[in-house]
């Protein structure tokens, strides 16, 4: 049986869809999307043993923020799994 929808076929969404969503999420989920984007940025630039107490700290950022985002629905492809 064959099924009637492709199979890992990305279908691309338009930028006004992806503007429309954002405007109407909650002020919660768009201040923890901006939180987390800015936590994983500095732990990309925080390497050394001399960092690890600041890794640490970044990555609580990121679970506190993964645990706003994982509450809306639309947003959990923005959950960073392994992050924290």
């Amino acid at each position: 049986m064959t099924s009637i929808f492709p199979s890992g076929t990305p279908v691309p969404v338009p930028a006004a869809v992806d503007w429309f969503k954002a405007r109407h999420l909650p002020e919660r989920v768009i201040e923890a999307v901006t939180e987390q984007q800015e936590a994983r940025r500095l732990y990309g630039r925080s390497y050394g043993p001399q960092y690890a107490e600041a890794r640490q700290l970044l990555e609580a950022r990121i679970a506190r923020a993964n645990k706003v985002l994982a509450t809306v629905p639309s947003r959990q492809p923005l959950v960073v799994r392994g992050a924290a």
